[in-house]
């Protein structure tokens, strides 16, 4: 079983990356999963370059002190490309636009402006030195569930509901949409399209990136059955194609214990590939982190993954 830990990179200095490489290895972490952008925010068409790390260099440099390397994807979520005029906000189903009220602005994975964006990262980083993994994250539009309800018990799914969105659904099912009343009569259709929507955008990253590069998927931290209605993501679809899948399980973020953990952890283990979950954890301690690695080796995954190195740093 591998350990990696995710470190987010700002702004790249290779004497402090290399230091931090080093403390990693010491650590006894075996691999290391580096953010492709800084600040993890998609740039916009002004900063596209700037707004990029030297990922090539990141992970030659990751390679030579022997650790393993994952390239951290933000899809579907960014901050400065809400500051672009062209750009319209995703729409809930009483029509009122998302105003976000905190650090995640989610982008509505038919907006064109985001899509364009999202095969320009994949097209971009399917050019660089190849990691052992690419790693999927914020496909899961728009559940913030970093501050929402994980018991989600909405009447029609917290999806976007856009001209881009109602557009598109309209040409699927051959009959022009104009009302809210008219996606819930075709819920079942409605559900189906958007998954597929979803699921489309990972076989094309996929494709684009996966040629020497593993795919994880990173999911919020729901049941099985909740994550197709919530997010539009179908784990079990996704691992059939070879993809693995990374639940966020961050028991103190969400204040729950440790058996809600196991709970989640209990339930893909019954329903899925146990060798296709690396899960996601949070630790502070060389106690919690060790607890978390012993537990994950009973359990026999593939791997682990720890959120995120400047948390555990000065405590290891």
């Amino acid at each position: 079983m591998s350990t990696f830990v995710k470190y987010i990179v700002n702004e790249y200095n290779r004497i402090k990356f290399s230091e931090n490489l080093s403390r990693i290895k010491d650590a006894g972490f075996d691999g290391v999963f580096i953010s492709s952008t800084k600040s993890m925010s998609l740039p916009d068409s002004a900063n596209w370059r700037s707004d990029f790390l030297p990922i090539s260099r990141m992970i030659d440099l990751a390679c030579e002190k022997g650790l393993k390397t994952g390239v951290i994807l933000v899809c579907f979520h960014s901050p400065s490309l809400w500051k672009q005029d062209s750009f319209s906000p995703p729409v809930g189903f009483s029509g009122a636009a998302y105003v976000p009220d905190d650090w995640y602005h989610p982008i509505c994975p038919n907006n064109p402006i985001g899509l364009e964006y999202f095969y320009r990262l994949i097209d971009k980083m399917a050019r660089i030195s190849a990691p052992d993994y690419f790693y999927l994250e914020y496909l899961r539009f728009p559940f913030f569930w970093e501050k929402e309800e994980l018991d989600v018990q909405n009447r029609v799914p917290p999806f976007c509901y856009c001209p881009f969105c109602v557009t598109e659904f309209s040409s699927v099912v051959g009959e022009i949409i104009t009302s809210p009343q008219q996606i819930i009569e075709m819920m079942p259709e409605w559900l189906q399209w958007r998954s597929t929507t979803i699921f489309n955008a990972i076989i094309d990253a996929k494709l684009t990136l996966g040629k020497n590069s593993k795919l994880i998927i990173s999911l919020p931290p729901l049941t099985l059955i909740d994550l197709p209605f919530t997010t539009g993501q179908l784990p079990l679809a996704i691992t059939d194609e070879g993809c693995f899948v990374s639940p966020y399980l961050h028991h103190k973020q969400k204040k729950k214990n440790l058996m809600w953990v196991e709970d989640l952890l209990d339930q893909y283990r019954l329903d899925m590939k146990i060798r296709k979950i690396l899960p996601c954890f949070e630790a502070s301690t060389r106690k919690e982190l060790d607890k978390y690695i012993s537990w994950a080796r009973e359990n026999v995954f593939p791997g682990v993954i720890f959120h995120e190195w400047s948390k555990l740093r000065d405590n290891l």
